[in-house]
């Protein structure tokens, strides 16, 4: 379902949901720039971080409604969240321990960003460097990749994103093959999200996100849909209160 954005001329991503529990909001974008983060982009993730900063804490972080969301959908497909955190909680928590924010590239920065204000995992593509359909499940035995900043990732049981090559990203760590780099020029974005929480939501965090990458990352060619799982039985959806902002456009 495309909810904003011009539609491409080119083929959309193939994506499909086995993860129950789980849908997924989906960016793609024809072309971006991507570059150093540029003084604007920085004092927006200022402007947003400072105050999540000033009213929150590691010990309050388990009580957040989002967290406490993404945690039990973790839980459904067996995984542990307290042992392979989902990416957000893992970067939420580190700026709360007050390390620095991580930054990567305009493009990756806007991710994290936005990871930040909703709790919810981001992954970013190279869509040059994905073949086929793009499957959301869980991983068979066996199954590894050389994970972005560590070394060999084992998804056995982890929830996963493959191609026809096999997996490339997970909402704990990623891939170094599919990594967003300099040379990226066609975008994938996934925001990996509860079963519960509302479309609206949802809907608010992709155009949040195309903004910013319209804004500093010279983005053209967008285009966002929401994926759900299969005849999946949708639950009363929830709105949520986030500690550090409302979710406006």
């Amino acid at each position: 379902m495309t909810i904003l954005g011009v539609q491409p001329e080119r083929a959309l991503c193939d994506i499909q949901i086995e993860l129950r529990g789980a849908k997924a909001g989906v960016v793609e974008a024809g072309k971006v720039q991507v570059m150093s983060c540029e003084t604007g982009l920085s004092e927006e993730i200022c402007a947003t971080c400072d105050p999540f900063l000033k009213m929150a804490s590691i010990d309050s972080l388990p009580h957040w409604e989002q967290i406490r969301a993404v945690r039990k959908m973790f839980r459904e497909w067996g995984n542990d969240p307290s042992k392979y955190r989902p990416s957000s909680e893992a970067l939420l928590r580190r700026v709360l321990k007050g390390q620095p924010f991580p930054r990567i590239s305009n493009v990756v920065d806007i991710a994290n960003l936005g990871a930040i204000e909703t709790g919810f995992p981001y992954g970013c593509y190279d869509v040059a460097r994905i073949s086929g359909p793009i499957e959301i499940r869980q991983g068979d035995i066996g199954e590894e990749y050389d994970g972005i900043g560590r070394q060999t990732f084992r998804l056995e049981g982890r929830p996963l994103f493959s191609d026809m090559h096999g997996p490339f990203g997970s909402p704990v760590s990623d891939s170094t093959r599919t990594m967003v780099t300099p040379s990226t020029n066609e975008l994938l974005a996934i925001i990996l999200a509860p079963e519960s929480i509302s479309v609206s939501m949802l809907e608010t965090a992709l155009s949040r996100f195309v903004r910013r990458l319209e804004c500093w990352c010279g983005a053209t060619g967008l285009s966002t849909r929401i994926v759900r799982r299969p005849l999946s039985v949708c639950p009363a959806s929830l709105e949520f209160s986030w500690p550090n902002l409302s979710l406006h456009t």
